[in-house]
Parts: structure tokens; sequence; C-alpha cells
């Protein structure tokens, strides 16, 4: 059950959030200023009074992407890999660089199918699930870890239901920022957090980008906020994680873009400690190229690593996609 502290604490992320999605009232179908975009884009290159409201106001590829398709109706789809280390890809092991109580510790890819419903031009309902594949081509492991040896023991090559959820989405533009607030309620069932003893998990981030008339930069990033609830009595496991990530993107074609985003400020709270306890996880840097085949369809590659301590053997490769049809 959620704890006073952890409804407090939510509550006054929502109040801040609530100037946002209270900023646009004005109807659908006015015309709004454009920030500039590449030649390419029919966001600039159409009438004004045929383009989506949605795309008048998310002119950034990536948040176009993450934010679903322009129909009333459609899928979405997201496949990601969170592989090993740059320097031992082939094992098993992902290091788990920012010490966070929640992360996944083994080498996973995910699989997850929605169907997602646009109720207005800005605002949209997703529920989806998928598969979680543990350790999908590893078999054995090497390490001195009992914790993680009996995580892999029971999970390896293991296929199950990845984590149903629902995600209401929000657009809207506040001052010279690119909005999108997503909402997610997740029931855990992948094999490795639900080993631990996870069981629904509370989402709500505020992502944010502004894109810098005149060149082919952009900045911004994400502010999050995460509850979990347990199947069991673990005093280890994370029930709160609040984070600020600030990010940098360059668009080096129509169809690629360098992004870097620092996990700068990011705090977890574990069930045996004192209430407002936190504890500041390492600061990492996740650096990749984002790359667009279409308004619907973004991949990022990418690696992850802790600035004051680059080595290979704790830098973390990763592939995301997000993938929307009709």
């Amino acid at each position: 059950m959620l704890s006073f502290r952890t409804v407090f604490s939510f509550m006054i992320f929502l109040a801040l959030s609530l100037p946002v999605l209270a900023e646009d009232k004005k109807d659908e179908k006015q015309t709004l200023n454009v920030e500039t975009a590449p030649v390419t884009d029919p966001v600039k290159t159409a009438a004004p009074n045929t383009i989506d409201k949605a795309d008048q106001l998310i002119t950034n590829r990536r948040l176009r992407a993450d934010s679903g398709s322009l129909s009333t109706w459609s899928v979405s789809s997201s496949w990601n890999y969170q592989g090993g280390s740059l320097a031992f890809p082939k094992e098993p092991q992902r290091p788990n660089i920012v010490k966070g109580a929640d992360a996944l510790q083994l080498q996973n890819l995910t699989g997850d199918i929605g169907v997602r419903h646009r109720f207005t031009k800005l605002f949209s309902l997703t529920a989806s699930t998928g598969v979680f594949w543990t350790t999908p081509f590893h078999d054995t492991i090497k390490t001195k870890d009992p914790k993680l040896k009996e995580n892999f023991d029971e999970n390896h090559q293991k296929l199950t239901v990845n984590d149903p959820l629902l995600k209401a989405t929000y657009l809207n533009k506040f001052a010279f920022l690119q909005m999108v607030t997503n909402f997610k309620g997740t029931l855990v069932t992948n094999n490795q957090q639900k080993l631990d003893g996870y069981r629904w998990s509370y989402y709500l981030s505020q992502q944010f980008m502004h894109n810098i008339e005149g060149t082919k930069f952009s900045y911004g990033g994400n502010i999050a906020l995460q509850f979990y609830t347990f199947s069991k009595e673990n005093p280890a496991l994370t029930d709160q994680v609040f984070g600020v990530y600030p990010a940098v993107e360059y668009e080096i074609s129509d169809k690629v873009m360098f992004r870097t985003a620092f996990g700068q400020w990011v705090y977890q709270h574990l069930r045996n400690q004192d209430n407002w306890t936190y504890e500041k996880r390492k600061v990492y840097q996740s650096v990749g190229f984002g790359i667009l085949l279409s308004r619907d369809v973004f991949l990022y590659p990418n690696i992850q690593y802790i600035p004051s301590d680059i080595r290979s053997d704790r830098t973390n490769i990763a592939l995301s996609t997000n993938i929307n049809f009709f």
C-alpha cells in the first residue's frame, strides 16, 4: 500500500505538472506558430490549416515517435534490448553502473504491442503488453555473486509476459518548450523484478525539448517520478525513484540525430530507510544516435557509462525502438 509520504510526493509532482496540462484550452483547429524544422519536414512544407495540431506543437522527431500515431485508433509497439558491457558483450551480466536497487542485472530483450486510442488531438490512452526474454543468447554464467547466480539459474532464457500497462499521454507546449506528459500504471510480470518482489509500478514523466531556432541543436530533458508496490517483504527494494535527466540533441541529417542524456539528479528511497531519506544514484551518461525511418518509426542504439569513471567493463550497450502503425 502506498505510504502517505509517497502519495504526498506524487501530488506535489502532479501539481507542478498541472499548469502545463492546463496551458492549452484553445480550439484544436486553431493555427499555431511552428518552430523551425528541416525543409523536408511536412510540418513546415504543408499548409498550416492542414497540419495536425499534435505536429504543430511537437516538431521534435523523437518526441513525435514516442507520443504515437496521428490516427484515432492505432497500434504502437516498442522493442528494447538491454545488453551487457562494451568489454564483455557476450556475458549475460548487465553491470549495475548506477547502483539502482530496481535495476535489471541480466541482459534482456522485450517487445511490447499496444492498442492506442486518441481521444483528442492532444490526449491518448494506450493499453499494451508483450514478452520479456531474460538472457536470450546465454545458457551459462560466471559470477561470484550468489544472488546474481540465483537470478540467472531461475530466469535464464525464460520467456514471460512483459509488464501489462495502461499509459496516458498528453501533448502540449509551454512557452518555448515542447512537452509530452506520460503516466503509466504497470503490473510487474517480468521474471527478474517479480522474483525480487516488485508488484506494481506507477510512473509519471514530463519530457520537454526546445529546438534552437536557426540551428540543428535542441536541449531539454525529462523529469520523472516512479513508485513501486510489492508482493514480498523485502526491505532492500526501491519503493520510490525521482530523477531529472537533462538532454541535448543535434540533427546530423533529416534521418539521423546525435543524442546524449544524463541521469544527473536521480534519487532512490529504499523500503528499510527512514521517511524522506534518499540515496543519490551515480551520475550516468547515455550517448547514441537516433535513426528516423519515418515519422512513426524511431531507432535509438546507445551506450551508458559513468562520466567520472569511464571503463569499457562498466559501459552498457542498448537498443530501443518506437514503431507506430496506422
